[in-house]
């Protein structure tokens, strides 16, 4: 049984990417004038164990309605046959029905990466039922007759020749053994795919958290940020398409990010960049325990020197071992970005708004008032938050009816802020998620949009507002293109940027690397056995 699975595996090709998946005729042409099934050339390779991946893939076909029969080994999948349609004639004969099934294929690449396919399974059966066409006259006609006769007194008792005609499911003594047509469902891997990869990052508190070493230990003078010795050291070059007309004295944006990317906190830095060289002055929130407030503000008046970096980064926040994304080096950097403006003369600072609180609802309530404190302070500045945008978001939370958050209790004082959702193309973040063993991994993993916020790769960053507040409850979009990963700041190697590596370069037998995109070429598309149970 396993040896058909996986020669089965092998053999049907595809892809988990947005291509349309060919339907398969009820009746079976000849392998002659049979279409070519659609064969993407590549497929998506997880950020995550097999056993997780597969996991959310019993989920999503018990949600559908399927019974998973049991299997003996675990890297597969697979569904009760169900059918499809009732049979239907032709030619004087009629079929019992065409059936489907599922067989889903995991193949572990590395431990932190997977493949998933799901392949489904359609035949056409038949049950041993047959017709006897009547002759008008003569001795065929009279067999004919008693036939007739016999067929209505079986059907009379519930014989299998009416139920067979009448069964939604399978009925036993339809025989499903056999050659059966099979194809990638890639409907339902990109619902796999959008499950896995949609998920908010899980935000870790310090005060629950053990942290790294006390110890001072030597960074390499690689590690440090070299702003502090350029003559002009933030040259605001980058416009922001968009953000001219949001522009004006007492303006508040609620940036929402998916954590743990470089692309978000640079994007913020351009804007806070294009507002203090127009003239305005810039306050910066981040979701930041407000404990390292003092930490900030001292970092701000130094030179951004290493000995100044490395007081920063002492701080329990970005110290604690299972770093969420908050914390990393593109953080830091945005942070360094600020102090280069107020060194250049602009009015600028950087609030702290989080807190170690636990509860999600105290938690966002807390952040709101440092905020407004802020706002009073300082009215007339252009203030942008960037957060995770469970926090910005002005719709309802799917998972508790009481959280109120962030967002919505700055809305009840200014009505006119703007909420700005990240439009973003597949690519990679660091973040936090609790795999099935209950065990909190924070790591690498891959991030795919849902298609009211995905945009090209290579799109330009600028700011697209809605005509009216989008369901979710944001205003726009702050588009950064494809997202790649920013490790946490206290990571000694690893910042600098990924080379270039084209999808087309890929090797099909081998996993991606971790910076680079998570494709890899696909076997080609063809028939095979269904596998036995």
């Amino acid at each position: 049984m396993q040896r058909a699975i996986v020669i089965l595996a092998m053999v049907l090709g595809g892809c988990a990417k947005n291509v349309p998946s060919p339907e398969l005729a009820t009746s079976l042409p000849s392998p002659e004038s049979r279409p070519e099934p659609v064969a993407p050339k590549y497929e998506h390779i997880f950020m995550m164990p097999v056993d997780q991946a597969l996991a959310e893939a019993t989920r999503l076909l018990a949600q559908n309605g399927w019974v998973l029969k049991p299997m003996e080994d675990p890297k597969y999948l697979l569904t009760e046959w169900r059918s499809a349609q009732i049979g239907t004639k032709s030619w004087g004969w009629q079929s019992d029905g065409d059936f489907t099934r599922y067989l889903v294929a995991g193949e572990l690449i590395a431990e932190r990466q997977s493949i998933v396919r799901i392949f489904r399974m359609k035949r056409v059966s038949f049950s041993n039922d047959a017709e006897l066409r009547a002759y008008s006259s003569g001795r065929q006609g009279s067999i004919a007759i008693w036939m007739a006769a016999v067929e209505q007194d079986l059907i009379r008792k519930t014989s299998p020749v009416g139920l067979a005609q009448r069964e939604r499911d399978t009925a036993p003594w339809v025989e499903l053994d056999g050659a059966a047509q099979g194809t990638r469902d890639l409907k339902l891997e990109q619902d796999l795919l959008l499950r896995l990869e949609t998920r908010p990052s899980l935000e870790t508190l310090t005060g629950t958290l053990r942290l790294t070493r006390d110890d001072t230990f030597a960074r390499d003078p690689s590690f440090y940020l070299k702003r502090w010795k350029q003559e002009v050291q933030e040259p605001c070059d980058r416009k922001v398409a968009g953000f001219q007309p949001l522009l004006k004295p007492g303006l508040t944006v609620l940036i929402g990010e998916q954590l743990g990317t470089r692309e978000s906190p640079a994007a913020v830095g351009d804007l806070a960049c294009e507002a203090a060289k127009a003239g305005h002055g810039v306050t910066l929130v981040l979701s930041v325990p407000d404990k390292e407030q003092k930490r900030l503000d001292a970092y701000l008046k130094s030179q951004g020197r290493p000995v100044d970096q490395d007081a920063l980064l002492q701080g329990d926040f970005w110290r604690k071992i299972q770093q969420d994304g908050r914390g990393s080096r593109a953080m830091m950097d945005l942070i360094d970005r600020v102090r280069a403006l107020g060194a250049a003369g602009h009015s600028v600072s950087v609030v702290a708004m989080d807190t170690d609180m636990s509860g999600g609802k105290a938690r966002d309530a807390h952040m709101a008032k440092v905020v407004l404190k802020q706002r009073d302070a300082r009215p007339q500045d252009v203030l942008l938050l960037l957060a995770g945008n469970v926090h910005t978001r002005l719709g309802d939370a799917d998972w508790d009816d009481d959280f109120v958050p962030l967002s919505k209790h700055l809305h009840q004082r200014f009505p006119d802020l703007k909420v700005l959702e990240v439009g973003y193309a597949q690519g990679r973040r660091w973040g936090c998620d609790v795999e099935t063993s209950g065990d909190m991994v924070c790591d690498i993993m891959g991030i795919t949009p849902l298609p009211e916020l995905a945009v090209p790769s290579g799109a330009p960053m600028a700011i697209r507002m809605l005509p009216e507040l989008h369901d979710e409850g944001f205003h726009g979009f702050l588009d950064v293109g494809a997202l790649s990963i920013s490790l946490p700041a206290i990571a000694l190697r690893g910042h600098e940027p990924p080379a270039p590596s084209p999808v087309k370069e890929t090797p099909a037998a081998s996993a991606a690397p971790a910076a680079a995109p998570a494709m890899r070429q696909a076997p080609a598309p063809a028939q095979a056995p269904t596998p036995a149970p």
